[in-house]
Formats: structure tokens, sequence, C-alpha cells
């Protein structure tokens, strides 16, 4: 496939439930109650319980192996923007694709179903591997 002519299509996650947010937090060990109680959450300044960061950056990196192949991924960088709710969708669309010999990167951004960035950043991927 020549990168000068491919595009990543855009991914959209799985809603995200709060069946998904409690699997998250015991696979990361990650107690914090932010996660799992609004009226925690509600005290923090949040409207309800957020998802972990993970759940962004994970669709992020997943969209781009799945379109690219996870052994051409050299880089995935990711900044978080804003709050994943519980029923949120996420969408990862990657744009600016430059190819720079054997490099091609790319822009990065993920937004929930309201269209409000949640994460963006910029990858990198081994343009044309050598068989």
């Amino acid at each position: 496939m020549a990168d000068k002519d491919f595009s990543v299509p855009t991914l959209s996650s799985p809603e995200i439930t709060r069946l998904r947010l409690a699997y998250m937090a015991v696979a990361m060990r990650d107690p914090n109650l932010v996660h799992m109680e609004d009226d925690y959450a509600k005290k923090s300044g949040l409207p309800q319980v957020i998802a972990h960061g993970t759940f962004a950056v994970a669709y992020v990196g997943f969209a781009l192996s799945q379109a690219v192949g996870v052994d051409r991924v050299r880089r995935v960088k990711v900044e978080l923007t804003a709050p994943v709710f519980p029923q949120d969708i996420i969408s990862v669309v990657y744009t600016d694709l430059q190819i720079n010999g054997d490099l091609t990167t790319a822009r990065i951004s993920a937004k929930n179903q309201s269209g409000v960035l949640v994460a963006r950043g910029e990858s990198t991927w081994v343009t044309n591997p050598s068989h």
C-alpha cells in the first residue's frame, strides 16, 4: 500500500459503560472514586464519574494499529483534553498525513459523540515496510 494514497479510517469505540469503568479500575489497580462514585466526582467539580484517561489513549492506538498494523507503529503521543463520561462513544480521526522518507506522521483527534475533543496528538509509523 502506498501511504500517499492511504488514510486511516475513523474508528469509533463501543459505548463507555460503568461496567467498563469498573473493569478498568480493577485492571489498573486504580481505586480513585472519581471513576466509580458520582457523589465523589461531584465533590471534585465534575458532573458525574469520569472514565480513566486510558480509554481515550487506548482507542487512539487501537485505531492506528488496526489501520497500519501494530508492527509498523513507531510512536503515538496523546494529550487528554476533556473528560470522557459514561455513555460516551469516542471516534478517532487521523489527519494531515506527512511522509518523510521511511516514516509517515499524522495528527490525531478523538472526539465524543457530541463533538467534544477528548484527546489529540500525533503518531508516526513505518511508511512502506520491507518484507
